[in-house]
């Protein structure tokens, strides 16, 4: 009986080679090991009441200087005098009241990324996460069985070597077509397969493959027609089994199915044998051999937007899906047809070799078999078919009907997910981080889990009485104190333990006495004109509430203000705020609005407002400026200014419902120095996360969300792993409309790639997650 190649015709639509001088070789992102940490630096946040001229009277104490601030977490990078180490200055930062933490510069690692030139054209491996895969295992010392049409992968007779697998580990083969000793490829389709699976990468030529560094079996089957008899194939499966391959990738098959076939498959998998294979290209629900026979992983295609592809069998033998192209499109823009990228000859002159385009589950299966010769080097070298199909589909990104469906199996492979989930014979190493690690009790703590090395179980103490075996818990601190949090993460080799000592912090909310209050319905109240351009402004449009607002303005060359009439005494107080809304008109890019403190002596600036970016014209925000007393002096005859710029070009900003309170608590809680809590006009009367725009995005995207009461609120960013990347607002806000961006390349850096994320906004007992795609 004879079969037939399932993709019969491949196309081989482009040939870089013909066209190289389209192309540029990007320089190739070599990582040099060595530090651990930037020599010199050391990087300081100071706890939230710490204001900036404390800061800097910490610093220079310390005989630091400001290298550099981010203002968005707070935190500064500080250069160390010459004759300090590095350790010496964490540990005297660390040892004062006034620091939040203090750690080295430490030095991240790039993920691995091809230096092959036309690797940006192999949208297909970013899309199965490989460059996180990578930095996990390569398929060193697996042997994969390329059962097909032979491979490309010798100079001998009228073949020639492909110089994209001259650095490709090759071993014995068969060609049971002609019966020697020489599988070489005259029908292109194998070593296009092989190149998928182990295509030499790193060399500064043409592609990369999954498992570059494991070793390819050519076993030749098909004729130089794509067409083999099974007794070819059945021979090459048991050559295969018996001559040390651990993967077996066939991109073949035929609608008929064959005892002695299914025999060959039963031989191969009892001996400890992964079998991966193509669907088929029929685009109809009858199954395919051997890809129906249950011991195979069956392989259908996706294209670029991960949708199935027209011509790919479904039904139900599929067990998972990956990119097979179709080269009909150009979905990702790159000009070129969206197929599987790699080198081969053009099937009749074996010595000429470009780089080609092809479509098929031909071309989704080597990415399974790939993934499995990864899984199986990262194991150790030995990993049973069930244990790699479990790993396999256990972390697929699901697609299409939530679950198994009979177009994508049970979803598309992901590498790093399959890899991240088996454990390598070591026992874990314990770490988490906790988020937020310190507020008003009760304080909502949401824990993550970072151990390495695949923990199975997870022991949490959470140091007030509180435990959980939750991998990612969230735990509630319902009295004011200071709190010791330990994990146990074990897996099946041991188990290792992380204590955070006094990690956690509730404090008792904070009880406010106001000062005095304006909304300025019936006059200036507690404020008189400080000359220069001010008013009490008779405008509902301008107003936050009622018809009265105080309106400051830049239409003259001196600043204008309105501060307050009498002065007050704050001598009893440990912290002071100031609690106002403000509105723009007619704004430009810069401009801005200040509030100053008069602390006995002179007037001081606490809290400044810049236009053109964080605040627009026309909305109303709600701003909490603080004043803390280890900032600032705190008289019998304090005052509180508003001054706006003196640009002279007829702006406008209305300020209205102004408290000014003060707290004799020293457990702080509250806002930060001009910390901006919500826009819009209206408070919004529920809990919403909208769906971020653009979708997908490179490299930035926008996320609002509603919230119709005021509290402590967290929104990060996490990979599929459910590895937290980002924490984009980690604080206290307003009821209101909120806005955040997330930069993934500046917000995220060498460890956000391309592929799904998902951000979770977490306030109270309310949580809400989204997913997003990012596209680099």
């Amino acid at each position: 009986m004879r079969t037939f190649l399932t993709l019969v015709l491949v196309l081989a639509l482009f040939s870089f080679a013909s066209a190289a001088e389209d192309f540029k070789v990007g320089k190739s992102c070599v990582v040099e090991t060595g530090a651990t940490y930037a020599p010199g630096q050391v990087i300081v946040k100071f706890k939230a009441d710490v204001g900036r001229q404390a800061i800097t009277a910490a610093q220079a104490a310390l005989g630091t200087t400001l290298a550099e601030t981010n203002s968005s977490i707070g935190i500064n990078l500080l250069n160390i005098p010459a004759d300090k180490t590095v350790e010496e200055m964490v540990a005297a930062f660390s040892s004062r009241p006034d620091v939040e933490y203090a750690e080295p510069n430490y030095i991240a690692q790039a993920f691995m990324t091809p230096n092959d030139p036309y690797y940006s054209y192999q949208w297909h491996m970013p899309m199965i996460s490989m460059p996180a895969a990578w930095d996990q295992s390569t398929g060193s010392g697996v042997v994969v069985a390329v059962i097909d049409c032979g491979v490309a992968y010798e100079t001998y007779g009228a073949f020639t070597q492909a110089p994209d697998l001259a650095g490709t580990s090759f071993v014995p083969g068969y060609d049971y077509v002609n019966n020697d000793t020489h599988p070489n490829d005259d029908c292109a389709h194998g070593t296009h397969v092989a190149g998928t699976i182990a295509q030499t990468t790193n060399n500064s030529l043409g592609v990369a493959g999954v498992a570059y560094n494991c070793s390819i079996m050519p076993v030749k089957v098909l004729d130089a027609s794509g067409n083999g008899t099974y007794t070819a194939i059945i021979n090459g499966i048991t050559f295969a089994a018996n001559n040390g391959a651990k993967v077996i990738n066939m991109s073949l098959g035929g609608p008929s199915t064959s005892t002695a076939l299914q025999d060959a498959i039963t031989y191969a998998y009892n001996l400890g044998v992964t079998i991966v294979c193509a669907a088929g290209n029929e685009g109809t629900s009858a199954p395919q051999y051997p890809a129906a026979y249950t011991q195979c992983i069956s392989v259908s295609a996706v294209r670029y937007d991960q949708t199935y592809t027209w011509y790919t069998c479904f039904g139900s033998t599929i067990d998972i899906c990956a990119p097979g192209g179709d080269v009909a499109v150009d979905q990702n823009g790159d000009t070129y047809p969206d197929g599987v990228l790699q080198q081969t000859h053009d099937g009749t002159n074996y010595g000429t070799f470009g780089y080609y385009f092809y479509e098929g589950t031909s071309m989704a299966c080597p990415h399974v078999a790939g993934v499995a010769a990864l899984l199986i080097a990262k194991n150790g070298g030995t990993m049973s078919p069930a244990a790699v199909r479990a790993a396999i589909q256990n972390t697929a990104t699901d697609k299409g009907t939530a679950g198994w469906d009979q177009y994508y199996g049970y979803g598309l492979i992901n590498a790093a997910a399959a890899l991240n989930s088996i454990s390598t014979n070591n026992p874990p190493v314990a770490n988490f981080s906790g988020t937020p690690t310190s507020g008003n009790a009760p304080l909502t703590v949401n824990f993550t889990d970072l151990s390495s090395n695949s923990p199975t179980s997870w022991a949490w103490n959470f140091g007030d009485g509180g435990t959980s075996t939750t991998k990612n818990p969230s735990h509630v601190y319902a009295a004011a104190g200071t709190y010791t949090v330990t994990l146990t993460a074990t897996n099946a080799y041991g188990s290792d333990g992380e204590i955070k000592t006094n990690y956690i912090t509730a404090t008792t909310p904070s009880t406010w006495t106001t000062i005095t209050s304006d909304n300025f319905e019936t006059g200036m109240g507690s404020y008189t004109d400080g000359g220069s351009d001010m008013s009490r402004a008779l405008t509902t449009t301008n107003s936050h509430q009622g018809s009265y607002s105080a309106d400051i303005q830049d239409n003259s060359s001196t600043a204008s203000s309105f501060y307050h009439t009498a002065s007050y005494n704050v001598t009893a107080y440990q912290r002071l705020e100031v609690d106002f809304w403000f509105k723009g008109v007619s704004m430009e890019s810069g401009e801005n609005f200040w509030v100053q403190y008069f602390n006995g002596t002179s007037w001081l600036t606490v809290g400044n407002f810049i236009f053109g970016t964080t605040y627009v014209n026309n909305a109303y925000y709600h701003a909490v400026v603080s004043i803390p007393r280890t900032t600032y002096n705190f008289p019998t005859n304090a005052k509180i200014r508003f001054m706006c710029d003196a640009s002279n070009d007829q702006d406008d900003v209305y300020i209205d419902e102004i408290i000014f309170r003060g707290t004799t608590s020293a457990a702080f809680g509250g806002g930060t120095t001009g910390e901006i809590s919500a826009f819009g006009n209206s408070l919004p009367e529920e809990f919403t996360l909208d769906q971020n725009y653009p979708n997908p995005f490179n490299p930035s995207t926008t996320i609002e969300f509603s919230l119709p009461t005021a509290g402590p609120v967290t929104l990060e960013v996490y990979n599929i792993l459910g590895s937290r990347v980002a924490t984009l607002v980690n604080g206290s806000l307003a009821a209101g409309r909120h806005s955040v961006v997330w930069n993934s390349t500046t917000d995220g850096g060498a460890s956000v790639s391309s592929g799904v994320y998902f951000y979770r906004l977490v306030t109270g007992d309310q949580v809400m997650t989204k997913k997003m795609m990012l596209l680099k």
